[in-house]
């Protein structure tokens, strides 16, 4: 077998020795030719998948290259964007404590004003027997003029009254406070000046609760001043003015100390 394929083999290459030399070198040329050819398309394959290849690659190079200078410019923005966040949070922090100040304060002046406001609003009392409204300070300054009369200090209280008649002319107090100045004139023994205030009360408000005890000082004071004629006259008439007041039984009891005519 062996033997077989080497005289095979040396048939084979005897024959090809036998063809003619030009045969042989237009064969051998062929050859060559198509195995050149061959690797030089297989070269120029090899270098369009490479060029494209390297393409692909640069592209990509420059694809991360461009997204790494977008993701750095990104993140600039970012962080740019965070400051400013960060920022407008300080802003909104220092406005909101800045609100609640002024809303503190806002609180604080309305019920200042509010007070204020109170102050001067009119306030409904009871005097003499009636429902009066009058103003938060005509009511203390009276309130004040009565408890100097009240601790014994007539002098401090007919000043504090007749200020008083200066600044409220048309107060619902002024028959008290004309009722007050008669009666500290009299704790001060100015009985003429007692009669003339005492008198002015009576003459303008004559319905007035007060009048009866208005009339009954001045017979006070007209007996305290040794006129006793008027101070008879003015208790009698105490009496038959206003029987069913307190001021009638005061009135017959000093009639009863006068001496007789």
């Amino acid at each position: 077998m062996n033997a077989h394929r080497a005289l095979s083999a040396f048939c084979i290459a005897a024959g090809l020795m036998s063809v003619a030399p030009g045969a042989h070198a237009l064969f051998e040329d062929d050859e060559a030719r198509r195995a050149i050819l061959d690797l030089r398309g297989r070269v120029q394959v090899l270098q369009q998948q490479t060029n494209d290849r390297l393409d692909e690659l640069a592209r990509r190079v420059e694809r991360l290259e461009q997204g790494s200078r977008g993701q750095l410019e990104l993140q600039s923005q970012i962080d740019a964007m965070r400051q400013e966040i960060a920022r407008l949070r300080g802003q909104l922090e220092v406005q909101t404590n800045e609100l609640v100040t002024l809303q503190r304060q806002m609180r604080d002046q309305m019920a200042t004003v509010d007070t204020r406001i109170k102050r001067f609003e009119p306030v409904t009392t009871q005097l003499d027997g009636r429902t009066v409204t009058v103003d938060q300070a005509e009511q203390r300054s009276f309130e004040a003029a009565l408890a100097l009369f009240r601790n014994g200090d007539f002098r401090g209280a007919l000043t504090a009254f007749q200020l008083f008649q200066g600044q409220y002319p048309d107060s619902p107090y002024m028959p008290s406070v004309l009722f007050w100045i008669g009666s500290s004139q009299f704790a001060m023994k100015d009985y003429k000046g007692a009669i003339t205030s005492h008198q002015a009360l009576i003459a303008k408000y004559p319905d007035n609760p007060r009048a009866p005890d208005a009339l009954l000082n001045v017979g006070y004071a007209q007996a305290e001043s040794g006129d006793r004629r008027a101070a008879r006259s003015t208790l009698e008439s105490v009496i038959a003015k206003y029987p069913q007041s307190q001021a009638a039984p005061l009135a017959k009891e000093r009639l009863a100390k006068l001496p007789a005519r």
